[in-house]
C-alpha cells in the first residue's frame, strides 16, 4: 500500500512542477498544486487519528480534489472507496451499507441532492462510529463524528475498492492494488500512444476504475489531462473550446452525442479518439464515417481487470483486436475453436477479488484466468470476435439469444438511432425479449417487427418493442437493470 503516491511523486526527475497537468470546469492545476492539496488532505484525514487500513469513501465531483484525495488516502495506507456523485438516496444508502466506510468525505449537496443529509442519516442508523467530512465546494471541510462501536479495519492489504451496481443492481466491490494502475499504464499507453506532449480529454466518470486509471496514468506521464466534471454536453463543448485536445477518450454513445452537437472546429484538433465501455455497432460506424481527420480506435476491458485488447486499425476499417502486452486470451466451453464460447483472459494486473464475496471471486477468477462473461468466437484468421454478454444472454423456450445481435440489427434500421435489448421473465417460455429503440424519425412497430422477422430466426424476434427518448446509461454503458424494470412496467400497462 501507498505505492501509488510514491509512483506519482517520488520517481520523478528534475521537472517543471508548475506545468499544467490537469484541467476541468473548476480550473487548471500543476503538479505542485496537486502535491499541496494531497498534503492538505493528509493533515485533514489524520487529525482525528490514524486511518491505516480503514475504508475511506469519498463523493467528490471536482477532478483536482478527487485526484488529491485518492493520493492522500493511498499515502496514508488507507483503502480508497470512490463513490459516484451521481448516485441518489436509495442507491447511495445501499452502497454505504455494503462498504460500511470508517470515514466519508462528501460535498454538502450536488445537483439539488443533499448528500450530507443522506450520509448522516445512514451513519446514525448503523450504531457504529463513522467520521464524516463535508464541504460546500471541496475546499473547506467540517468534521462530524457519529458515535458508536468501532468498525474492524481491513485484514488484508487493498488500495482501492471500486463499487459497481452489478448485473442485478446489488452492489459489488472490486478490490485492486497498485499493480492494477501499473497494468493500466501499460494498456492505455499501448492503445493511445500516450506521451508528455499530449492533451487528452476524458469524458468518462473518474469515480470508476477506468476513469480513475486514465486520470492517474495521465498525471504520471505529465501530459495535460482535461477531465469533465459535467456530462452536460454544452459544458463539455465549452471545455473543448477553451482547452483544445489532440486525444479524446469516452464511450461510443457519448462520443456520438458529442459529434452530433459540437461544431466541427471544436473537434478538428483531434488526432485520436479512444472508445471503451460499449460495443461498436454498424450504425455507429456509419454515423462517424465522415470524420476523416483522425483515427478512431476501441479499447476492450472490464472493471475488474482493466483494458486487455485494443483495435489495431481504425474501427471503420474493421475490428481487429490486439492484446495488450503481457495478456493471454482463450475461448472456453465452445464445441470447437470456431464456435461461440466464453472469453477468458490472464493478465498481470492487481485484481484481488470481490469485496466480501469470495463466492463471486471463485466463480470469475480461476487458476489466474478471469472469466469475462463475454461471449466470443475465434475467426479463421485467429482473431477474437466479441459477440455479446453471457449474463445478458436470454434463454427463451430453451433457445439462447444474444441481445447484442438484435441490438446491432435494430440499430442498422435507417429510422433507428440506438437500440437496447433485455430479457425479462415469462411464465411459459422462461424469458421474453424486450427491445427499446431511440428513433431518428417516426417508425411503426409493425415496420420494426417485419424488419426483424425478415432477418432473424423466429425465436430471436423481440416479443415487445418500445420507443424511448434515450437509452439510460450507468458507468458509460446501457443500464439494463433500469431497462428491465421499465420493460416490466410497460408490459404490465399493456395487459
Amino acid at each position: 500500500m501507498s505505492q501509488l503516491y510514491k509512483w506519482i511523486f517520488e520517481e520523478g526527475k528534475n521537472e517543471d512542477v508548475h506545468k499544467t497537468i490537469l484541467t476541468s470546469q473548476t480550473g487548471s492545476y500543476s503538479l505542485d498544486d496537486i502535491r499541496q492539496e494531497v498534503n492538505k488532505y493528509c493533515s485533514l484525514l489524520t487529525q482525528l487519528g490514524p486511518v491505516q487500513r480503514k475504508r475511506v469513501a469519498f463523493m467528490i465531483p471536482y477532478a483536482s480534489s478527487f485526484l488529491s484525495l485518492l493520493l492522500a488516502v493511498n499515502r496514508l495506507g488507507a483503502v480508497a472507496v470512490p463513490i459516484s456523485p451521481f448516485l441518489r438516496s436509495e442507491d447511495l444508502s445501499r452502497l454505504l451499507e455494503f462498504i460500511n466506510p470508517h470515514v466519508i468525505l462528501t460535498i454538502r449537496q450536488h445537483q439539488n441532492f443533499q448528500f450530507f443529509n443522506a450520509v448522516s442519516q445512514w451513519a446514525h442508523g448503523t450504531g457504529e462510529e463513522t467520521i464524516i467530512y463535508d464541504s460546500v465546494k471541496g475546499d473547506h471541510w467540517k468534521a462530524t463524528v457519529v458515535a458508536g462501536m468501532p468498525k474492524p479495519v481491513e485484514s488484508e492489504p487493498v488500495d482501492i475498492i471500486a463499487c459497481t451496481s452489478g448485473s442485478t443492481g446489488v452492489p459489488k466491490g472490486v478490490m485492486v492494488d497498485f499493480n492494477f494502475i501499473q497494468f493500466g499504464d501499460a494498456a492505455l499507453s499501448a492503445a493511445l500512444s500516450l506521451s508528455a506532449s499530449d492533451k487528452v480529454l476524458g469524458i468518462v466518470p473518474f469515480s470508476g476504475l477506468f476513469g480513475l486509471c486514465l486520470m492517474v496514468v495521465s498525471i504520471k506521464k505529465r501530459l495535460h489531462f482535461v477531465a469533465t466534471e459535467s456530462f452536460h454536453f454544452p459544458d463539455i463543448i465549452r471545455l473543448l473550446h477553451t482547452h483544445p485536445v489532440n486525444k479524446l477518450v469516452t464511450s461510443p454513445s457519448l462520443f456520438r452525442s458529442l459529434y452530433l452537437l459540437a461544431k466541427k472546429p471544436v473537434l478538428e484538433p483531434l488526432e485520436l479518439i479512444g472508445l471503451a465501455g460499449e460495443r461498436i455497432t454498424a450504425d455507429f460506424i456509419e454515423a462517424v464515417r465522415p470524420i476523416d481527420h483522425c483515427r478512431i480506435i476501441s479499447i476492450y476491458g472490464l472493471t475488474e481487470i482493466g483494458g486487455v485488447m485494443f483495435s489495431k486499425n481504425d474501427v471503420r476499417q474493421g475490428m481487429d483486436w490486439e492484446l495488450v502486452p503481457g495478456v493471454e486470451a482463450a475461448i472456453v466451453n465452445a464445441p470447437d475453436k470456431r464456435e461461440i464460447g466464453e472469453l477468458v483472459v490472464k493478465t498481470p494486473n492487481g485484481f484481488l477479488g470481490y469485496y466480501q464475496r469470495p463466492d463471486l471471486t471463485q466463480e470469475a477468477y480461476r487458476d489466474g484466468w478471469f472469466y469475462t462473461g463475454d461471449v466470443a468466437r475465434m475467426t479463421e484468421s485467429g482473431a477474437i470476435e466479441i459477440v455479446g454478454r453471457k449474463k445478458e444472454m436470454i434463454k427463451k423456450g430453451g433457445q439462447q439469444v444474444i441481445p447484442g445481435e438484435i441490438e446491432s440489427l435494430l440499430a442498422s434500421h435507417p429510422s433507428i438511432f440506438a437500440a437496447a435489448v433485455v430479457g425479462i421473465p415469462h411464465p411459459i417460455f422462461g424469458e421474453q425479449i424486450v427491445a427499446f429503440v431511440v428513433p431518428k424519425e417516426h417508425v411503426s412497430d409493425t415496420n420494426l417487427y417485419s424488419f426483424c422477422r425478415e432477418r432473424l430466426a423466429s425465436y430471436k424476434v423481440p416479443d415487445h418493442i418500445f420507443t424511448i427518448d434515450e437509452i439510460p446509461v450507468s458507468q458509460g454503458k446501457a443500464d439494463k437493470v433500469k431497462l428491465q424494470q421499465l420493460a416490466t412496467k410497460r408490459i404490465a400497462a399493456r395487459e
